[in-house]
């Protein structure tokens, strides 16, 4: 890492000056691989820490080879073919005028038995390559241990790739590598500086910023000197120009992050220095395709673009994430200066609109495909792209073609559960341009159901009103079809048999009319819906089979019950797992409890398979009222706890616009809390508030009865106690979570690594099926474990 040693002379290893943070896995993998390879070449891009790893692992090394271990620095080097000259130079070889220092050095090796360090060797890598290549064949007590942002591509040669330190949990609890050393470091330089409850999520935040590369940290805690930690994360948007000079005493291309980086592209060709640029404009990861569409013109035609991504592949400038796949990523810092390139450059606007209509195609092509057994593949592979998509609707809002992206990408946020950041993208598109378009109606329609989806019911007639006048200005059946379920849709709250079944059912004769399938398909669930309002759960499962006949036309597949989620890739599942809610809350008020929770167990799984925030808590509400209606308080405190999360992740709650829903929310919950106590029912729900998605639908799915009818609960009684599911370690661990203390500190206690107690809570929390570190807490204290009550 970057100020981490003190370079002495003579080749010798260099003394830390400053602590070594983390890394515990590279150091075992390089130690493996120093042990059975001689050649070892460290990789990764600028500023990651290859150096100080290398240095370390070849401390720890060193006691293995009789002459032990030499370093040469070689960043400084410029002539390669220098670079004999260099290393035996470093190793006190003396080269004389009649024997070249090739010839010196391989005589002089030959009777070692040595670790040589090169450090810094992209820039020589022919020389490197050449160099090392006769040395190891002639000096068989040789190993060279290198450090590159590309490898030599020497036969015999293993290379390790280094990642940039782990990052803190998104919500900012528990600690990561990154933090520990932004901690430390900011400790060291700003007196006092600590890490508080109160500055945690900054400091989380700005290590997730610099994506947790070493060097921008450490110039990042340097800064600390000068300005608080809360004007470090707002400044990043200009990194370069925040993280400037370092200590004088770094080599030269670590001083500054731009100087890191500036290295790394004076390495690159044209068309490399080119395609790095236009790469800037993707926000996060993206394939092969997407960079040829968006990348490629007769400047940089599609030959020459795969050539420059597997250049930029070897010199760590781009990553590749998955071997099996062509998923790339360009990091957060490079990317922000490939954006700085591109706007030196023509052609800037050219790229972000390729970009622009690379994703509307993706776009238009699942709107297309919705209501489709392509549905879930389709959906996963746009959900992949979230980063990009975004970035694809500020590009557009910046040129004004806003409307032609949210026009098109209502069904990845009706997948999603998103309706508020729906509303809030389609409101600012619809104030770029007024003139009359089918891309306005659609931005129209759709907002007016998101709006409604949140309980604004005015503003949502209110656009769906100007839906239908736009519609018939453009004399568009399918503009039309659309303009009037929306205006159905707007009404389904008022009640009656009059309102919103009639409406939706001319809307979807429009929709017939129009040759519109996937229409068709979210009128008919309206339908279903629109009898429930008004009244009409007979009516409801009546319309719902039209729903799934119609779904059924294209082969669709039911959920599979016994799944738990797992669909594969032909199962439509918004649909499908919208009408199996309407059924389940059909079946309740029929007084039918087995055929509700069966339709919203399927429900949940479906809208489980989507992620879908607002889907899951839908069906997740309904079960929660169930349980509540069956006697099942501690079930139904829980899943009620679990549905406010998520309300909470999606916006208002639905329910907050209609009289009748919320009547009944209220009444099944405060049977729940009158069964069990404000004070229990509050703790259950807690519980409940923290479940992931994933486990809040595994929760809500599972049924959780006795298997006999002796009236206890198969959910709370047990036979033995949860913790004994652990093993003895597990346990031991477990007690010291219990006593408060961090993993650090439990990894200090038990002596052995943080990596290896990070791995064993991660099995505790699955073992036990909870979610925080609180919930082991709680239950040892409820078992009476010895060290439950605190660190004492």
């Amino acid at each position: 890492m970057a100020f981490g040693s003190a370079r002495p002379p003579g080749g010798r290893l260099p003394a830390d000056v400053t602590s070594f943070i983390g890394r515990e896995a590279e150091l075992d993998a390089l130690s493996g691989l120093l042990g059975r390879a001689r050649l070892v070449t460290v990789l990764g891009p600028g500023g990651v820490g290859k150096t100080r790893l290398a240095l370390r692992a070849a401390a720890q090394a060193a006691g293995n080879y009789a002459h032990g271990a030499r370093c040469v620095e070689l960043s400084d080097l410029r002539d390669p073919s220098l670079l004999p000259q260099a290393v035996a130079d470093a190793l006190g070889v003396a080269v004389q005028a009649s024997r070249p220092p090739l010839g010196a050095l391989t005589a002089y090796l030959a009777e070692c038995e040595l670790l040589l360090v090169l450090d810094t060797c992209e820039h020589l890598l022919d020389a490197c390559a050449a160099l090392t290549g006769p040395l190891l064949a002639r000096s068989p007590g040789l190993t060279v241990l290198a450090t590159s942002r590309q490898a030599l591509d020497v036969p015999g040669e293993h290379v390790l790739p280094v990642p940039p330190l782990p990052l803190p949990a998104p919500d900012a609890a528990g600690d990561g590598d990154a933090l520990t050393l932004l901690v430390q470091r900011a400790a060291a330089v700003a007196p006092g500086f600590a890490l508080t409850d109160a500055n945690r999520a900054q400091a989380a935040a700005l290590c997730h910023r610099l994506d947790g590369l070493p060097l921008a940290i450490e110039l990042a805690a340097v800064r600390l000197r000068a300005l608080p930690l809360d004007r470090l994360p707002a400044q990043a948007g200009d990194t370069f120009a925040l993280l400037g000079p370092g200590r004088s005493t770094s080599p030269a291309r670590h001083r500054t992050l731009r100087a890191a980086v500036d290295w790394s592209y004076g390495l690159c060709t044209p068309a490399e220095r080119l395609l790095w640029a236009r790469l800037s404009v993707f926000a996060g990861p993206f394939g092969l395709t997407a960079a040829d569409a968006v990348a490629t013109d007769a400047d940089l035609p599609a030959p020459a673009l795969l050539t420059a991504l597997v250049g930029l592949t070897e010199k760590s400038v781009v990553q590749r994430l998955d071997e099996r796949r062509d998923r790339y990523r360009l990091p957060a810092l490079l990317r922000e200066y490939g954006a700085e390139r591109l706007r030196e450059r023509e052609g800037r606007e050219a790229c972000r609109r390729r970009f622009v209509a690379h994703y509307r195609a993706q776009l238009v092509d699942f709107s297309a495909e919705f209501a489709t057994p392509a549905q879930l593949a389709r959906y996963r592979a746009l959900a992949a792209e979230r980063q990009n998509l975004y970035a694809a609707l500020e590009y557009a809002a910046a040129v004004g073609g806003l409307q032609e992206l949210t026009a098109v990408m209502w069904a990845y946020w009706l997948c999603a559960g998103q309706p508020a950041e729906a509303t809030v993208w389609m409101t600012r598109a619809l104030r770029e341009r007024r003139e009359p378009s089918q891309d306005r109606v659609m931005t129209l329609a759709w907002c007016s159901m998101f709006t409604g989806n949140q309980g604004d019911r005015a503003g949502a007639s209110a656009l769906a009103a100007e839906a239908v006048a736009t519609a018939d200005r453009l004399r568009d059946a399918r503009a039309s079809a659309w303009a009037a379920l929306a205006a159905s849709a707007a009404r389904f709250h008022d009640g009656g048999p009059s309102h919103g079944p009639v409406l939706v059912r001319a809307a979807g004769t429009l929709m017939h009319q129009a040759g519109d399938r996937t229409g068709r398909r979210i009128a008919a669930l309206h339908l279903s819906f629109a009898h429930l309002l008004a009244g009409q759960p007979a009516a409801t499962l009546d319309t719902a089979r039209t729903t799934l006949e119609l779904l059924g036309e294209d082969g669709t597949k039911p959920v599979d019950q016994g799944s738990q989620g797992s669909q594969d890739d032909s199962t439509e599942c918004y649909i499908h797992g919208s009408q199996l809610s309407t059924c389940g809350l059909a079946h309740l008020m029929l007084g039918a409890p087995a055929e509700a929770a069966d339709a919203l167990r399927r429900a949940v799984l479906l809208k489980g398979c989507l992620e879908d925030v607002l889907g899951v808590a839908s069906a997740t509400e309904l079960l929660a009222w169930l349980a509540a209606d069956e006697g099942r308080a501690r079930r139904a405190a829980r899943l009620f706890g679990a549905t406010a999360a998520l309300w909470r992740r999606v916006g208002p709650h639905p329910m907050v616009g209609n009289a009748q829903l919320q009547a009944l929310h209220d009444a099944y919950e405060r049977q729940a809390r009158t069964a069990l106590g404000a004070r229990r029912f509050a703790a259950l729900a807690a519980e409940g508030a923290s479940l992931t998605l994933a486990q809040a639908v595994r929760y809500a799915a599972e049924d959780g009865r006795p298997a006999s009818g002796t009236g206890r609960r198969a959910l709370t009684a047990r036979a033995a106690p949860a913790s004994a599911a652990l093993t003895r370690r597990e346990r031991e661990v477990a007690g010291l979570v219990a006593a408060g203390l961090s993993n650090r500190r439990i990894a200090e206690r038990l002596v052995i690594s943080k990596r290896t107690v990070d791995a064993h809570v991660e099995h505790i929390l699955g073992k036990l099926g909870y979610a925080s570190r609180a919930q082991i807490t709680a239950l040892l204290r409820e078992e009476g474990a010895p060290g439950a009550g605190g660190e004492g």
